[in-house]
């Protein structure tokens, strides 16, 4: 298990905002239902569960693993202005790559809170012993690749018309990768 003593952590953006970094707790669900209702529709086509559907974030909160998927929320006073999750298998062959996910609200974009989010997500996976980090990215949300690779995330392929928004339209789909950096010992290995 990854340590949380850290939280709540306080973050400050580039503009001055100060906010708080903690993760998700069942007693959250409506406050993040109602971050994510305000989703802009176009940056929902491209999500993997209806979040209109209050349910869909209700069992999120109802049914928290932090082993498994770790929500941490930016909250700005009591409003939650970004939600990043490292999704983790704790066994078989992948036990030592999370994945990233990320969403950041409107009026908190091209103010640092996204870099901040996904800085927090490298140093839990560094907590939690992975050796790599992926994030996949709709290859149109072109803001969203450029930060990753801003950070460090590589470009590992491009699969080509592989995912499909909520209207059924083909996309091409961006796989970046983050290698944790390893100590001098297992280099020499």
């Amino acid at each position: 298990m990854i340590p949380l003593d850290r939280y709540p952590k306080q973050v400050a953006l580039r503009d001055g905002a100060r906010l708080s970094f903690r993760p998700m707790v069942r007693e959250d669900a409506d406050r993040l239902w109602d971050f994510l209702h305000r989703i802009p529709p176009e940056d929902k086509m491209y999500f993997r569960e209806d979040v209109d559907s209050r349910d869909v974030v209700v069992r999120w909160a109802e049914t928290l693993d932090y082993d498994a998927v770790l929500p941490i929320l930016a909250l700005d006073g009591d409003r939650v202005v970004g939600d990043a999750t490292l999704h983790r298998d704790r066994r078989g062959w992948k036990q030592r790559v999370g994945t990233v996910r990320i969403q950041i609200a409107s009026d908190f974009r091209h103010r640092g809170l996204g870099t901040a989010m996904l800085r927090e997500m490298r140093h839990l996976g560094e907590k939690g012993a992975l050796r790599h980090i992926v994030a996949e990215v709709i290859e149109e949300q072109r803001a969203a690749v450029r930060a990753f690779e801003k950070l460090g995330f590589e470009r590992a392929a491009v699969y080509r018309n592989f995912v499909n928004d909520q209207k059924g339209r083909l996309h091409n789909l961006v796989v970046l990768l983050y290698s944790m950096p390893r100590s001098e010992e297992e280099t020499e290995f």
